[in-house]
Protein backbone atom coordinates (compact mmCIF):
# COMPACT_ATOMS: atom_id res chain seq x y z
CA UNK A 1 0.00 0.00 0.00
CA UNK A 2 1.51 3.17 -1.05
CA UNK A 3 1.62 5.64 1.80
CA UNK A 4 2.83 9.58 1.23
CA UNK A 5 5.81 10.82 2.96
CA UNK A 6 5.56 13.58 5.26
CA UNK A 7 7.47 16.81 5.00
CA UNK A 8 8.97 18.33 7.72
CA UNK A 9 6.70 21.06 8.64
CA UNK A 10 3.46 19.01 8.32
CA UNK A 11 1.36 18.82 11.93
CA UNK A 12 1.90 15.18 12.84
CA UNK A 13 0.12 12.56 14.67
CA UNK A 14 0.14 9.12 16.44
CA UNK A 15 2.58 6.07 16.35
CA UNK A 16 3.46 2.75 14.98
CA UNK A 17 0.37 1.80 16.48
CA UNK A 18 -2.22 4.12 14.88
CA UNK A 19 -0.25 4.27 11.68
CA UNK A 20 -0.86 -0.04 11.73
CA UNK A 21 -4.63 0.54 12.28
CA UNK A 22 -4.86 3.46 9.84
CA UNK A 23 -3.79 1.51 7.37
CA UNK A 24 -5.55 -1.91 8.56
CA UNK A 25 -8.93 0.11 7.73
CA UNK A 26 -8.05 1.27 4.25
CA UNK A 27 -7.33 -2.26 3.22
CA UNK A 28 -10.42 -3.16 5.06
CA UNK A 29 -12.22 -0.72 3.13
CA UNK A 30 -10.24 -1.60 0.09
CA UNK A 31 -9.58 2.03 0.12
CA UNK A 32 -6.08 4.23 -0.98
CA UNK A 33 -4.21 6.94 -0.99
CA UNK A 34 -2.57 9.16 -3.69
CA UNK A 35 -1.15 12.18 -3.76
CA UNK A 36 1.13 13.62 -1.21
CA UNK A 37 0.17 15.83 1.72
CA UNK A 38 1.62 19.73 1.16
CA UNK A 39 4.21 20.45 2.98
CA UNK A 40 2.69 23.28 5.20
CA UNK A 41 2.85 23.98 8.58
CA UNK A 42 -0.75 25.77 8.25
CA UNK A 43 -3.13 24.68 5.83
CA UNK A 44 -6.60 24.14 4.87
CA UNK A 45 -7.53 21.13 3.43
CA UNK A 46 -10.98 21.03 1.26
CA UNK A 47 -12.79 17.56 1.11
CA UNK A 48 -15.40 16.53 -1.80
CA UNK A 49 -17.25 14.94 -2.49
CA UNK A 50 -19.02 14.67 0.79
CA UNK A 51 -22.49 12.73 0.01
CA UNK A 52 -22.00 9.98 2.82
CA UNK A 53 -20.92 9.07 5.91
CA UNK A 54 -18.12 6.90 4.49
CA UNK A 55 -16.58 9.97 3.62
CA UNK A 56 -15.82 10.85 7.10
CA UNK A 57 -14.35 6.98 7.90
CA UNK A 58 -12.43 7.16 5.27
CA UNK A 59 -10.74 10.22 5.89
CA UNK A 60 -10.31 9.59 9.94
CA UNK A 61 -8.24 6.23 8.42
CA UNK A 62 -6.18 8.17 5.95
CA UNK A 63 -4.86 10.38 8.42
CA UNK A 64 -4.49 7.76 10.89
CA UNK A 65 -2.64 5.51 8.01
CA UNK A 66 -0.41 8.55 7.40
CA UNK A 67 0.28 10.14 10.41
CA UNK A 68 -0.75 13.70 10.44
CA UNK A 69 -2.41 15.68 12.48
CA UNK A 70 -5.95 17.47 10.99
CA UNK A 71 -8.51 19.65 12.72
CA UNK A 72 -11.97 19.80 11.63
CA UNK A 73 -15.02 22.41 13.15
CA UNK A 74 -17.28 21.20 15.71
CA UNK A 75 -20.38 23.01 17.40
CA UNK A 76 -19.37 24.31 20.86
CA UNK A 77 -22.78 22.66 22.44
CA UNK A 78 -21.25 19.64 21.98
CA UNK A 79 -17.78 20.32 24.00
CA UNK A 80 -18.79 19.74 27.49
CA UNK A 81 -17.04 17.73 29.67
CA UNK A 82 -16.19 14.90 28.74
CA UNK A 83 -17.06 14.33 25.43
CA UNK A 84 -15.38 17.72 24.61
CA UNK A 85 -12.36 16.64 25.84
CA UNK A 86 -12.73 13.31 23.42
CA UNK A 87 -13.70 15.62 20.38
CA UNK A 88 -10.46 17.88 21.32
CA UNK A 89 -8.46 15.29 21.17
CA UNK A 90 -9.81 13.97 17.70
CA UNK A 91 -9.26 17.33 16.56
CA UNK A 92 -12.47 19.30 16.85
CA UNK A 93 -11.53 23.16 17.13
CA UNK A 94 -15.17 24.46 18.79
CA UNK A 95 -17.37 27.27 17.24
CA UNK A 96 -20.18 29.23 17.73
CA UNK A 97 -22.81 28.22 15.22
CA UNK A 98 -25.44 30.95 16.50
CA UNK A 99 -23.28 33.27 15.41
CA UNK A 100 -22.48 31.92 11.82
CA UNK A 101 -21.13 35.70 10.20
CA UNK A 102 -18.04 35.45 12.62
CA UNK A 103 -17.16 32.04 11.61
CA UNK A 104 -14.72 33.08 9.69
CA UNK A 105 -12.83 35.52 12.03
CA UNK A 106 -13.13 32.80 14.58
CA UNK A 107 -11.00 30.32 12.34
CA UNK A 108 -8.73 32.88 11.49
CA UNK A 109 -7.90 33.69 15.18
CA UNK A 110 -7.35 30.28 15.77
CA UNK A 111 -4.70 30.07 12.87
CA UNK A 112 -2.92 33.34 14.00
CA UNK A 113 -2.96 31.52 17.96
CA UNK A 114 -1.16 28.03 16.17
CA UNK A 115 2.02 27.86 14.92
CA UNK A 116 1.03 24.35 13.19
CA UNK A 117 -2.45 23.93 12.18
CA UNK A 118 -4.19 21.77 9.01
CA UNK A 119 -7.53 22.09 8.86
CA UNK A 120 -9.94 19.48 6.69
CA UNK A 121 -13.30 21.15 5.71
CA UNK A 122 -16.24 19.98 3.47
CA UNK A 123 -16.94 22.54 1.70
CA UNK A 124 -21.10 21.39 1.04
CA UNK A 125 -21.57 21.72 4.30
CA UNK A 126 -23.51 18.89 4.63
CA UNK A 127 -24.04 15.27 2.70
CA UNK A 128 -27.04 16.30 1.39
CA UNK A 129 -27.80 17.73 -2.22
CA UNK A 130 -26.91 21.67 -2.20
CA UNK A 131 -27.47 23.95 -4.49
CA UNK A 132 -24.10 26.28 -3.87
CA UNK A 133 -21.03 25.69 -2.21
CA UNK A 134 -20.10 27.79 0.91
CA UNK A 135 -16.94 29.65 0.55
CA UNK A 136 -15.90 30.66 4.01
CA UNK A 137 -12.54 28.20 3.49
CA UNK A 138 -11.35 30.84 0.86
CA UNK A 139 -11.75 33.51 2.98
CA UNK A 140 -9.98 31.85 5.53
CA UNK A 141 -7.12 31.00 3.40
CA UNK A 142 -6.97 34.45 1.97
CA UNK A 143 -6.93 36.45 5.81
CA UNK A 144 -4.95 33.61 7.19
CA UNK A 145 -2.56 34.04 4.27
CA UNK A 146 -2.90 30.10 3.76
CA UNK A 147 -2.60 27.84 0.88
CA UNK A 148 -5.40 25.19 0.35
CA UNK A 149 -5.16 21.89 -0.94
CA UNK A 150 -7.21 20.18 -2.50
CA UNK A 151 -8.93 16.29 -1.79
CA UNK A 152 -10.66 14.41 -3.63
CA UNK A 153 -12.67 11.34 -1.93
CA UNK A 154 -12.66 9.39 -5.06
CA UNK A 155 -15.31 6.14 -5.58
CA UNK A 156 -14.37 5.25 -9.05
CA UNK A 157 -10.65 4.72 -7.53
CA UNK A 158 -11.66 3.81 -4.47
CA UNK A 159 -8.79 6.66 -3.49
CA UNK A 160 -8.39 10.13 -1.06
CA UNK A 161 -6.42 11.51 -3.75
CA UNK A 162 -4.32 14.87 -2.30
CA UNK A 163 -4.83 17.24 -5.41
CA UNK A 164 -3.51 20.13 -6.33
CA UNK A 165 -2.40 23.06 -3.75
CA UNK A 166 -4.04 26.59 -4.42
CA UNK A 167 -2.42 30.29 -3.46
CA UNK A 168 -5.58 32.47 -2.73
CA UNK A 169 -5.61 35.12 -5.55
CA UNK A 170 -7.88 38.36 -5.03
CA UNK A 171 -10.72 36.69 -7.33
CA UNK A 172 -12.83 34.70 -5.21
CA UNK A 173 -15.11 33.72 -8.75
CA UNK A 174 -11.75 32.26 -10.48
CA UNK A 175 -10.43 30.29 -7.78
CA UNK A 176 -14.02 28.84 -7.38
CA UNK A 177 -14.23 27.93 -10.67
CA UNK A 178 -10.66 26.49 -10.70
CA UNK A 179 -11.16 24.88 -7.79
CA UNK A 180 -14.75 23.09 -8.64
CA UNK A 181 -13.68 22.12 -11.87
CA UNK A 182 -11.39 19.92 -9.85
CA UNK A 183 -13.95 17.94 -8.41
CA UNK A 184 -16.30 17.86 -11.75
CA UNK A 185 -14.45 14.38 -12.24
CA UNK A 186 -14.66 12.68 -9.08
CA UNK A 187 -17.45 10.40 -8.19
CA UNK A 188 -19.41 10.41 -5.58
CA UNK A 189 -20.45 7.33 -2.90
CA UNK A 190 -23.91 8.99 -3.97
CA UNK A 191 -23.74 10.83 -7.50
CA UNK A 192 -27.21 11.71 -7.16
CA UNK A 193 -26.31 13.63 -3.93
CA UNK A 194 -23.37 15.93 -5.27
CA UNK A 195 -23.87 19.17 -6.83
CA UNK A 196 -23.87 22.98 -6.11
CA UNK A 197 -22.04 25.60 -7.90
CA UNK A 198 -20.84 28.87 -6.74
CA UNK A 199 -21.09 30.51 -9.85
Amino acid sequence: MYIPELGSLTPRRGNVLTRAIGRSLLAGYRWRVEGNVHNAARLIGVLAPHTSLWDFYTTMATMLAVGFRTSWLIADAYTWWPLGVFMRWLGGIPVKRDAPQNLVSQIVKTFDENDKLLLALFPEGTRKNVFKWKTGFWHIAVQAEIPIQLVSLDYDRRATVFGPVIEPSSSLEADMERIQKYYRGVRAKHPEKFGGEYL
